[in-house]
Parts: C-alpha cells; structure tokens; sequence
C-alpha cells in the first residue's frame, strides 16, 4: 500500500636692499646685527631724509604685523568599524558519561554488570546556521534485506509510533532550540517485531531540494543512546562531516547481532530528501 507523508511546509625688501637701490655704503656690525649708516640726502631747500630712521620705521612696522594664523587641521571623525558577525552559539546540550564513539564504530547495548537492555532512548541535537532549515528525525525498520518489512514500518513526524507499538517518536521540533535533545525516539526492544533486522535512525532536512537548503548549514549534531530506565546516557556520537551536497543523514543504526542489539555510528550523508530514502528503503510513497 502506499504510504502519504505530510510534509512541513565604508614682498619686503631688506635694508640692505634698499641701500643698494640708493647707492648706501658699508654697514657696520652691532652685536651680529647689520646697521644701515645714517646718511642725508640734501634734495634743496634743507630737505633731507634720514634712511636710518626710515629703514627703523619698516622694520618696526614689520614687526608689528600680526602673524597669520596657521589653519589648524580638522580631526578625522572615527569612522565607525563594520560589525562582526558572530557565530551562532552553541546550545547547551546534555553530557552523559557514555562511551564517545567514532565514525564506524559498533557498541553493543548493555547495562549495568552487563545485562541486556530493553527500554531504551535514541536522543538526536543538532544547531541550525540557517534558520530556514527545519530538521527531522526518522526511524526505518528494516528486513535482512534493507528493506521495511511494510509500508508504514518507519516512524516519524507524521507517524509517531510504529506498528508493532514498539517506537515512540517524540514529535516534530522545527526550531532546533533549547537545552535537551532536539527530538527523541523511545524503543522497548523486546516489543520490536522479529522480522526486524535493523533499525536506522536519519534525520533530515524538510523541503530541501525545493529551497535548496543543505548539512552545511548544520552544525555540533549528535546521537545519544540513553537508558531510559536509569535515565543513564550510554553512547554518544557526535558528527563531524557536513557537506553542501549533502541533504539528509544517516546518523545510526541497531542491528541484531547473534540476539543481541548493537548500536552502529554511521555518520553517512545523502543527497536525498525523506520521500527518497523511503524509496530506497522500499517505502512506497504515495504521489
């Protein structure tokens, strides 16, 4: 059968001079200071001009012209610095003291003194660089084959808890804020259908291909494996590969293995959007 997911939608002459126009003799030194000599000049009828008392008369004249102020230079106002954009901060998130695990790194699940689990909580955080995005956890159940062993075997915003009743999916969160995990998905292993092989947790970006929206505007995601009946984180894995090309995450699986659950950090990217993972994990998806 088909299955429909909603989507969410920067000029003096010196005395000197004026002797030499005149025909002046020698000057004579006077505490390093040139004299011109007095000298009269009979023009008739006892005129006579005294050019000491003239050459006195200019430079004193001279002297007492006022000095021209020199325009003092205008202070540069500070041009004002662009501002820095900052980084967007990151969110406060919860430290478990779980074994931190690397890419391609395989955990099995057990509790205390080694005991096998049953309830348990995969916790996913993620902070956002563009606030256009809104990301979303998903949970495929799949067969030895990867494929879901039915159409509406996959849990996620629009169907928060799978068939067998063995996953809860806490519900959408479209803003990425806050202290706690983004959103959770609760599983009762020994409720998980036996035809289930394995369990891969992605998380995805809403209308990406349509707004062209992408994992390089993510950053500092994680997923958690916490015991919920401790409330004890005992995995963590944190991303650290986010590419342009990249629109949805595999971020982790559980997996059988010889009747045990392991947890497998996977870390893969996808140029696919949520109705195209469900293809390729065999969901039918209705147009």
């Amino acid at each position: 059968m088909g299955f429909d997911i909603p989507m969410n939608t920067k000029g003096c002459l010196s005395a000197e001079g004026l002797l030499a126009l005149n025909g002046g003799g020698g000057a004579s030194q006077n505490n390093g200071m040139a004299q011109a000599p007095t000298q009269n000049i009979n023009y008739g009828q006892n005129q006579s001009v005294n050019y000491s008392q003239n050459q006195n008369y200019q430079q004193q004249n001279f002297q007492q012209q006022p000095q021209m102020q020199q325009p003092q230079p205008q202070m540069q106002q500070p041009q004002p610095q662009p501002q820095m954009q900052q980084a967007p901060v990151q969110q406060q998130r919860p430290q478990g003291g779980g074994v931190h695990l690397k890419k391609g790194q395989k955990f099995a699940l057990a509790g205390a003194g080694g005991a096998q689990l049953n309830k348990i909580k995969v916790g996913l955080g993620w902070d956002i660089l563009n606030q256009a995005c809104d990301l979303d956890a998903s949970a495929f159940m799949l067969d030895a084959n990867n494929r879901v062993i039915g159409d509406d075997w996959f849990v996620f915003y629009g169907q928060t808890n799978s068939p067998d009743n063995s996953i809860q999916h806490s519900g959408d969160n479209t803003t990425g804020a806050g202290a706690g995990d983004d959103e959770t998905i609760s599983i009762t292993l020994s409720m998980v259908n036996p035809s289930v092989q394995k369990i891969v947790f992605v998380v995805t970006i809403n209308e990406a291909l349509e707004h062209n929206l992408n994992f390089s505007m993510v950053a500092n995601a994680y997923v958690r494996v916490i015991d919920e009946q401790t409330n004890t984180e005992i995995a963590r894995f944190a991303l650290t590969d986010y590419y342009a090309n990249v629109t949805s995450m595999v971020v982790g699986e559980l997996y059988r293995h010889n009747g045990q659950w392991k947890f497998n950090a996977v870390g893969d990217g996808v140029a696919k959007d949520l109705a195209g993972l469900c293809a390729m994990y065999g969901v039918n998806v209705a147009d």
